[in-house]
């Protein structure tokens, strides 16, 4: 393969913070980063699960909650302590687990929602921005938004906490463009994690209530939809974070502010 196009995906050197790396999605992403020669650090809540995947990969952990500000500029700042200093930030960490219709969902349920998937954007963009802005060299964010935040599906806070993400995304990529930070989203479509299989296959609770108010949401219309992907499948975890190391290297030089949604064709239809 000619050098040029090998070091397009390189990350040598490289330190990423990836948030919410414990499980799932992010563990991919941790272990994508990895491969590609990054040193990666992963801040979770998991402290457990976030330390068995870093020494998988030889990484770093950090307990971490992405709601906290105090607790999210700690990881950023330890990241920054890891190789030549942070310069890419994955905005991974979120939870579905408020979902379902607003005729069931309460006011501490919604505000849950929109500080785990939202408010956790800014709690560890902010001091990873001003740090990389500080260096004068660079640097990138990745938030992982959702199709969710395109097309309705699990309910008023999730749906609208992703679509805030995406929004969130453009703002930031123009706000630090002068800084040569670039800011991009990777929206996955149906990727069924471990937890989702655990919870479908009844190994572990529902995550909202099964005999929750009529709705469209999760109704015959949403299945209909998630049973009819374009490309015939579900995703993989790895085909999400495979979009991540594209917008977390130089392949992507000249992409900021986008939305690059990974789904199959989900959102076509």
């Amino acid at each position: 393969m000619n050098n040029r196009i090998s070091e397009l995906l390189n990350l040598n050197d490289k330190t990423a913070l990836v948030t919410g790396g414990a499980t799932g999605i992010g563990a991919s992403i941790a272990e994508t980063l990895a491969a590609a020669g990054a040193h990666v650090v992963i801040a979770d809540i998991n402290l457990e699960g976030a330390n068995l995947v870093s020494s998988k990969i030889g990484g770093h952990a950090i307990e971490t909650d992405v709601t906290d500000p105090a607790s999210a500029e700690s990881a950023v700042n330890f990241a920054n302590t890891i190789g030549e200093g942070i310069s890419i930030l994955v905005n991974n960490a979120g939870s579905y687990h408020h979902a379902g219709s607003i005729l069931d969902q309460s006011h501490e349920s919604w505000a849950t929602s929109i500080s785990i998937n939202l408010e956790s954007m800014f709690c560890c963009a902010q001091p990873a921005a001003k740090i990389m802005a500080s260096k004068g060299s660079g640097g990138t964010i990745v938030n992982i938004a959702s199709v969710d935040g395109i097309l309705p599906c699990l309910g008023t806070g999730y749906d609208t906490a992703k679509a805030g993400v995406i929004h969130f995304t453009r703002t930031l990529a123009l706000d630090l463009a002068p800084h040569r930070i670039r800011v991009n989203a990777v929206s996955p479509g149906n990727i069924p994690v471990p937890t989702l299989k655990k919870m479908h296959n009844g190994e572990i609770a529902h995550f909202w209530p099964e005999d929750s108010s009529e709705t469209g949401l999760m109704g015959p219309m949403m299945k209909m939809r998630s049973n009819n992907i374009p490309l015939g499948r579900k995703g993989e975890t790895e085909e999400i974070a495979n979009a991540v190391l594209f917008l977390a290297g130089s392949a992507s030089s000249y992409i900021t502010g986008q939305n690059l949604v990974v789904d199959g064709g989900w959102t076509l239809i």
